[in-house]
C-alpha cells in the first residue's frame, strides 16, 4: 500500500465513522446571567433499559447543565441525578428518560451497549482510532443562539505510551489533514488548535486493520467503543483516554 492510498483509506473512514456517530453524541453546556459556554461532550448509550447519557465527571459536576439531540434546534436544562466519581474516575451518567427522549423531533440515537468492547486492544500499531466531541474553540454564542460544531477525528495510538487504566490519542493539530468529504465551508470555520470541550466523548476502535485483513469489507458497523476521553496533555501532545474495560465496570457497579 502507497503512501497516497493509505491517506485515501483514512479520509474514507474518518467521513463515514463521522457519519456513523453522529447521531450519538452531543455538546454539553452551561449558562449564567452573563455567559453561555460549552463545557464538553457526551454521548447516548442504552444499557439493559435505560438510556444514558455519559460524559466525564469534571464535565457533569457544572451546573446547570445543557444538552440537545441531534436534528432538533432545542436545548434542554438536564435536571435530573448524575451518578458521578471525581478523578481518577473522572466518569459520570445519568439516565434520560423517555419523556425527556421525545420532547421533540429530532434524528439522535443512542449506542447499544454490546457495541462497547470488552477490554482496549488493537490488533495493529497503525490501527486507526476515531472520536467526535465538540471543541469550545468552534463554539460561538452571538444574537440569542449557542451555536456548537462537531468535529470527527481519525487517529492513531501512541506507540509506548499509556498504561493499565488508559492509552494516549496521538493528537498534534499541525499535521491535521481535512478529509475529501470536508466541504470548504468547514474547511474555513473549524478549527483545531485547542482540544478543551472534547472530554466526554467516546472513543471507537474503527477495527479497519483487523477487519480489511482478514479479506473481509470493513463498515461502520464494526467499530467499537474502545475508551471515553479524558482530557488534552499539552505537554505529550496527546489525548488521554480511560479504558474501555475500565469504563463498562464503572457503568455496572
Amino acid at each position: 500500500m502507497t503512501s497516497e492510498e493509505w491517506v485515501a483509506i483514512q479520509s474514507s473512514v474518518t467521513d463515514a465513522m463521522l457519519a456513523h456517530t453522529t447521531p450519538f453524541g452531543t455538546p454539553l453546556g452551561t449558562a449564567s446571567d452573563t455567559s453561555v459556554r460549552l463545557i464538553g461532550s457526551g454521548a447516548y448509550v442504552t444499557r439493559e433499559d435505560r438510556r444514558l447519557l455519559v460524559t466525564c465527571e469534571h464535565v457533569a459536576r457544572e451546573t446547570p447543565i445543557h444538552y440537545r439531540f441531534h436534528g432538533s434546534d432545542n436545548v434542554f436544562e438536564h435536571r435530573e441525578i448524575w451518578t458521578m466519581d471525581p478523578p481518577p474516575i473522572d466518569a459520570a451518567c445519568t439516565v434520560i428518560n423517555d419523556n425527556a427522549w421525545m420532547s421533540s423531533d429530532h434524528s439522535a440515537a443512542a449506542i447499544r451497549y454490546e457495541r462497547f468492547a470488552t477490554c482496549h486492544k488493537i490488533v495493529e500499531p497503525a490501527e486507526l482510532l476515531f472520536f467526535r466531541g465538540y471543541a469550545g474553540e468552534n463554539a460561538h454564542y452571538a444574537f440569542g443562539v449557542h451555536e456548537t460544531n462537531a468535529s470527527g477525528y481519525c487517529t492513531q495510538e501512541k506507540k509506548g505510551t499509556g498504561d493499565q487504566e488508559i492509552f494516549e490519542l496521538l493528537w498534534e493539530p499541525q499535521h491535521t489533514e481535512f478529509t475529501s468529504g470536508t466541504t470548504s465551508q468547514a474547511k474555513s470555520a473549524v478549527r483545531f488548535d485547542d482540544a478543551r470541550g472534547f472530554s466526554g466523548s467516546l472513543v471507537w476502535n474503527t477495527r479497519y486493520l483487523e477487519v480489511t485483513k482478514t479479506g473481509r469489507s470493513w463498515s461502520p458497523d464494526d467499530a467499537v467503543v474502545t475508551g471515553l476521553l479524558r482530557r488534552w496533555d499539552q505537554q505529550t501532545k496527546t489525548l488521554l483516554v480511560w479504558r474501555v474495560e475500565h469504563l463498562k465496570r464503572w457503568l455496572e457497579s
